[in-house]
């Protein structure tokens, strides 16, 4: 072990280097020549450190300075063998190690100080004390510990549950369900009247989605309709740009210590875990989720944040019910054609394999980089823009240059399609023969989903065949997609008030044809453009795609650079275009320029129904180019975020219609949701589901929606005449 005493570093100065250079070397060596203790009061002096990393930071401290750990020498010194500065990275770096060895002490001052008011519920009476508890309560927390072989203990249809923790104000009760060696509890002997309670309870959980997937999915529990909280998503609304593990937020708002599963039981299943450690752990979490919510609650409670509060509980929360009961049915996926076209694909691939190493004249790793490299720049003479990147986007700027760049891209695009759909998807069918991907409603900083496990909202339109694949649960249902039109875009002409884009939007015109004569400054008329746009090489065919991209482009805050990337041409005729966009639609580019300045101003920007983006922080960095991205968001968050709010409204008003007609929600794919309709579902209440959507949200535009029917598979549509009329 190297000596902790204090001991000085010294390094040379070095002479030649330039100035910028020899200032970096400068504060580098002075920070290796500082003595631990100098090294140390300089990581701790730093009032951006979270709670937790300032918890193991000291931990790492104290057992460095009791001699029972110490530097790793290959952290000491430079490749070049100098002495190098003691960092908060390395201090980090140690913490497991600490961790380890500190394992057993904290699981005994984590029993010895288990509370009077933590119950371990296995007996005839302490569960009659936990009924009368729940039953009582105002609202109650639960958690669940599960277990399993890898990824199996997040898994609801793998793996297994060995308890579940309930707290009230009173009192904080652990049920042990499958401990190992210990006295535990059989589901079936839990009385009627406790799964009552629990059911009608309400609830407040962190994370609620796994623990009510769980209850159900393992133990017929419906924790859901009677969720009232989900923790984690009250701390995303107030602060989305930090980390929401239930322990941070334990460390960072409250101020207590909290340990994490891993800190305390390393690789250890949690059926494995005797119970007198159980108990503390488990009820722990339950009651530390209860007093979070208390906290947030007092905030929310506060007329400052009446918005806020009324966007966690009148949005966010009827939507995440909705989706985890639609993860929970899930979707039927065909297993057998996934097998079929994923071979169809790989013939695909060995053909585009074939096609390039005849025009190399030999055999290469088209996943190898530098191989690909030579093979293009050197050996080609292809322009080398990047340095010798070959990444997709350097390649498309160079695609015309050379029929094999196109090759090589189409052929990284079917083994993408390979590794993310056909090959993949067939392992994520569950034993009920069902995908059931895992929707976060409140996975983006923009209020936006995410998905997972599958991320079916990855599956691209493009190639329709993997759609395909999804089907109908049976011959007397129907899978119906209903997608927003351009809403985004309406949205954007609302918040502008972008009177071109509004005419054009009441007018019924197509916006991209609208634009696509806006970019063309002059030479081409509306007209022009919806008459030659389906012309194969005509230049209004050209101008109509570039104008689809620089509408949806601008959205995201695309710069000149990015429109060339995507357009394939220079960033010079990039910049023309986006200059005679902002001429056409003078509106956008002051409604952009406010934005900026707002966000500037205040640290923040909101969307239309108070959703908040945080970006103080971003310009307080003194980076430029964190200004800039913060500048892009300011005028990109309050249309994205808007988008999506409006998406999440008609979820939340279609809770009751959609029981009436028989009617489940399954997907919901950026701006398009995807519903389980018996065959029978008439042409009047599917226009009342679409009338639904579109009233979510008054726009100063009219806000529409298309509607396709897919009688077995997604994206398999029939037209709707013909199906009604068939019916």
């Amino acid at each position: 072990m190297v000596p902790i005493a204090k001991l000085r570093l010294n390094i040379d100065k070095p002479t030649s280097a330039a100035p910028s250079e020899r200032v970096k070397s400068a504060v580098q060596a002075r920070k290796a020549a500082e003595t631990i203790d100098e090294a140390w009061a300089r990581i701790l002096s730093n009032d951006k450190l979270s709670a937790a990393e300032r918890r193991k930071l000291d931990e790492v401290r104290a057992a460095m300075d009791a001699g029972v750990i110490g530097r790793d020498p290959r952290d000491a010194v430079t490749k070049a063998g100098r002495p190098k500065a003691f960092s908060k990275a390395e201090a980090l770096r140690l913490y497991p190690a600490v961790a380890e060895l500190t394992r057993e002490a904290k699981l005994a001052d984590l029993v010895a100080a288990t509370p009077d008011n933590y119950v371990l519920a296995n007996t005839p009476e302490t569960l009659r004390q936990l009924e009368r508890d729940v039953i009582e309560a105002d609202i109650i927390a639960i958690d669940c510990e599960t277990y399993g072989e890898g990824n199996d203990a997040l898994d609801p249809w793998k793996g297994e549950m060995a308890g579940f923790s309930v707290s009230t104000r009173e009192r904080h009760y652990y049920v042990p369900l499958a401990h190992e060696n210990e006295i535990n509890v059989r589901f079936e002997d839990l009385s009627e009247e406790l799964i009552n309670a629990l059911e009608t309870t309400p609830n407040v959980m962190h994370n609620a989605p796994f623990d009510c997937k769980w209850f159900w999915v393992k133990l017929g529990v419906n924790l859901i309709d009677n969720l009232y909280a989900d923790t984690r998503i009250m701390a995303m609304t107030l602060d989305e740009n930090r980390s929401h593990r239930l322990k941070d937020l334990i460390s960072d708002w409250l101020k207590k210590p909290s340990d994490n599963f891993d800190e305390l039981f390393a690789n250890t299943p949690f059926n494995k875990i005797r119970l007198e450690v159980a108990l503390p752990y488990a009820a722990g979490d339950t009651e530390k989720t209860l007093e979070l919510y208390d906290w947030i609650m007092r905030h929310l409670r506060t007329d400052r944040l009446k918005e806020l509060r009324e966007l966690i509980f009148n949005i966010e929360m009827p939507v995440a019910r909705t989706f985890i009961w639609a993860d929970i049915r899930g979707i039927k996926f065909d297993v057998e054609s996934a097998n079929k076209l994923d071979d169809k694909f790989a013939l695909e691939e060995l053909e585009l394999q074939k096609r390039i190493y005849e025009i190399f004249g030999e055999e290469v790793n088209l996943n190898s980089p530098s191989q690909l490299k030579k093979k293009l720049y050197e050996d080609l003479k292809l322009p080398d823009n990047d340095n010798g990147s070959t990444g997709v986007k350097t390649l498309k700027r160079i695609k015309k240059e050379h029929e094999v760049v196109g090759l090589i891209l189409e052929y990284r695009g079917v083994g993408k399609l390979r590794q993310a759909f056909t090959s993949k998807l067939p392992h994520s069918v569950k034993s009920d023969g069902m995908i059931h991907p895992w929707h976060n409603t409140f996975g983006a900083a923009t209020g936006r989903f995410t998905c997972k496990d599958p991320n079916t909202q990855q599956i691209p339109a493009k190639r329709p065949e993997v759609r395909k694949l999804f089907t109908t649960t049976g011959p007397d249902r129907i899978l119906v997609s209903i997608d927003y039109s351009q809403i985004e875009l309406r949205v954007l002409a609302h918040l502008a008030n972008e009177k071109a884009l509004i005419h054009a939007f009441h007018e019924g015109r197509d916006i991209h044809s609208t634009t696509a004569s806006m970019i063309s400054n002059g030479k081409y008329t509306y007209e022009d453009i919806e008459k030659y746009k389906d012309v194969e090489g005509h230049e209004c065919q050209k101008l109509r795609k570039q104008a689809k991209v620089v509408n949806f482009g601008i959205v995201y805050g695309m710069s000149a650079k990015g429109l060339s990337n995507t357009l394939e041409i220079t960033e010079k005729e990039a910049k023309t275009i986006i200059e005679n966009y902002f001429k056409g639609y003078s509106g956008i580019e002051s409604y952009m320029d406010v934005q900026k300045k707002t966000a500037r101003r205040q640290g923040f920007v909101t969307d239309i129904f108070g959703r908040k983006r945080r970006l103080a922080n971003e310009y307080k960095a003194k980076d430029r180019f964190k200004g800039y991205a913060a500048d892009r968001q300011a005028g990109n968050f309050p249309i994205q975020a808007s988008a999506g709010s409006i998406l999440k409204k008609a979820i939340v008003d279609l809770e009751s219609v959609l029981p009436e007609m028989d009617v489940f929600i399954l997907l919901q794919c950026h701006d398009e949701l995807v519903f389980d309709c018996p065959a029978y579902i008439s042409r009047a209440n599917l226009m009342k589901i679409k009338k639904v959507m579109e009233d979510a949200v008054k726009l100063v535009v009219p806000v529409s929606c298309d509607v396709e029917i897919n009688p077995e598979r997604w994206l398999e549509k029939v037209d709707m005449e013909e199906w009604f009329n068939e019916v």
